[in-house]
């Protein structure tokens, strides 16, 4: 299935892998500008504070847009190559409501997550505390409980992370499908790509990893080759939405 969905992602993508890497191109390039413009300000703390609050919130509305942008060129959409600012400021609600009803599904793992670092900072404080008797003093209290604590950490730390990443596969699909139906609301398109997700995870899994090979490539050439690979993932994941929601051509 892997293989197939590739195939047609790069027959989709014939004639249009200049246009989607330009796109990915100046995607990255506005973040680029905008971390050198927080290592200008960095001795201006509050300004650098004002930069980074501003880039968490327009990131996702900004990925929203490219994936917009690479969706409507999919769909053989007349589409320019910085349309996908427009598309995300546009959709800039949406975008933001659609990852908030994600991330509300994933409360319970995400505590999981966050518990175990609080434990591992306990932890770490005990063999702090621990080390400094040994050297100052004959004790060593706190140690077996910090030794108890790190495991625990650890434990809540595997399991969160194991449990919230097939919980997330439920959802890959809910910004697709906002994008695919513009009526559609936020609670909704998560709900449904829960649907369309049950008992296909593994399948989208597997295709994601297929690219492996390609991202392993495009890191020796120092990050170029995600211009292009970028696009065939998007390209192929859109392969997998269609097929699941009835829509392949």
């Amino acid at each position: 299935m892997s293989s197939e969905l590739r195939a047609k992602a790069r027959e989709k993508l014939t004639g249009k892998w200049g246009k989607a890497a330009c796109m990915v191109l100046v995607y990255l390039l506005v973040f680029f500008l905008i971390g050198f413009i927080q290592g200008l300000l960095s001795d201006s703390g509050f300004l650098n504070l004002i930069i980074t609050i501003a880039v968490y919130v327009i990131e996702i509305p900004i990925s929203f847009g490219l994936m917009m942008a690479l969706f409507k060129l999919f769909r053989n959409e007349e589409v320019l190559t910085l349309s996908f600012l427009d598309y995300g400021f546009s959709n800039f609600s949406k975008a933001w409501n659609v990852t908030l009803k994600i991330v509300l599904k994933m409360v319970v793992p995400l505590i999981f997550i966050v518990a175990a670092y609080i434990l591992f900072g306990v932890a770490f404080s005990l063999y702090a505390r621990a080390v400094f008797l040994s050297i100052y003093s004959s004790g060593s209290s706190g140690l077996g409980l910090a030794t108890f604590l790190m495991f625990a950490g650890l434990v809540l730390l595997i399991v969160g992370a194991i449990w919230g990443t097939m919980k997330f596969y439920y959802y890959q699909l809910a910004y697709l499908l906002s994008i695919d139906n513009p009526d559609m609301t936020p609670a909704d398109a998560v709900l449904k790509s829960k649907e369309l997700m049950t008992n296909n995870r593994g399948k989208l899994f597997c295709l994601q990893l297929s690219f492996i090979g390609w991202s392993i490539l495009s890191v020796f050439t120092f990050g170029i080759g995600f211009l292009w690979l970028i696009p065939y993932i998007q390209f192929a994941t859109i392969c997998f939405y269609n097929r699941l929601a009835g829509k392949e051509e």
